[in-house]
Order: structure tokens, then sequence, then C-alpha cells
């Protein structure tokens, strides 16, 4: 993978959490206040739920063409989460940042730690919830898998608390418009420091000198 293509244009954030936690509403809200930031849809071998859209929530494809795509190279990172292969896609993240606009990555653990090994310039934030017992009645009352999942979500998201500390940045998740607002400050923050500032500051600077 060539690094520079994703040097000197939008930035690149990586939303990251134990299932439960709530990054998806969270990583949604982001994109709809925020006209700068696009989210990479991933690719993805889960079976697509009744609620969600293709090409919006996930690409849905066959482990096969999944497989193709690693052989191709195409995937920026990608994982077996609960027995389904997710793969962020290059191309499509390249299309977002070369078009000047932010790009956010919703991935688990295993996918911030490459991606951050790969692009040390991306800007990782982790979200956990206020307490276990939360993350618990969250997976519960969202009912999208069945008992027995929930039950390994749960043991998963435990192990994966301790991974928050790898992270650029941590958010509790307690009250939603506080987390959203943190999330977007970082962002605003994040502005102050990206490339095209610095780069506009030099030329200021050299006008005058």
């Amino acid at each position: 993978m060539d690094i520079q293509k994703f040097d000197n244009i939008g930035q690149i954030y990586i939303i990251s959490a134990p299932s439960g936690a709530g990054k998806t509403s969270l990583v949604k809200a982001v994109c709809e206040n925020n006209t700068s930031i696009r989210p990479s849809v991933s690719y993805t071998t889960r079976k697509k739920r009744d609620s969600e859209i293709e090409g919006n929530d996930y690409f849905f494809i066959s482990e096969k063409e999944f497989h193709q795509k690693i052989d191709k190279g195409e995937f920026l990172e990608y994982q077996n989460v609960y027995g389904n292969l997710y793969g962020t896609s290059i191309d499509y993240t390249l299309e977002i940042v070369n078009k000047g606009y932010d790009a956010i990555l919703e991935i688990d653990y295993k996918g911030m730690l490459m991606v951050k090994k790969i692009l040390p310039q991306s800007v990782s934030i982790y979200i956990l919830p206020p307490n276990i017992e939360t993350l618990k009645k969250r997976l519960d009352l969202r009912g999208q898998d069945k008992s027995k999942t929930v039950d390994l979500r749960m043991e998963s998201s435990e192990r994966e608390l301790s991974y928050a500390k790898f992270a650029d940045y941590i958010i509790i998740n307690d009250v939603f418009s506080d987390a959203l607002r943190n999330i977007t400050a970082i962002i605003l923050f994040g502005k102050l420091k990206s490339p095209q500032i610095t780069n506009w500051l030099k030329s200021i600077s050299a006008q005058n000198n």
C-alpha cells in the first residue's frame, strides 16, 4: 500500500468500541451533523438485517468475493468478528479523502490497531460504556442477536475494554449528547492541525516575508 496517497488530504478518524457501547449511533450522528465528514462503508459477509441498506450500512458480499478482495490487496484492514468477515476498502476511503472530506472508520479494536500502524497520522477514538451493566442492557434492548450471541458479545466486550488505552482519545458514552459533543470537539481540534491548515499558514507567512 502506498501510504503517501493518504498524505496532505482529508483526515481519517477511527471510531472503535466493544459491542453495545453505541459507536454506530454516534458515527451516524457525527456524519449527519458534520458536512465535512463521511463514513467509510465497510464490506461484510454477514447476513443483511431488515433495517440495513446495501451500500449505506455495509456492502454485503459472499465469503468468496471477500477473499478475492483480500488476495487483490483491496482492504486497509479486515477482521473476523463472531464468524463474519469485515473489511475497510482502501479505494472507498481514498475516494472520500481525495475529495477533501474527512473519513470516519467504524471498526473493532484489532482494525484500529492495524490502521494506526499503517496510518499513524489517523486519529483513533475509543468509545466506552459507563459500566458493564449498561453494556449488557444495551445489547439486550437492541434485539439484534440471540441470547447466546449476546453472551458471546458480552464476553468479548469485557476483554476489549482494556484496548481503550491504545486509542488517542477515550470517550465515555453515558449521555449520548455529551459523547457526540466530545467527538465533534476532537474532530474540530484535528482540523486545526490538518496539513491543509499548515500549508495555508506557511503560504501566508511566505507572502509576508
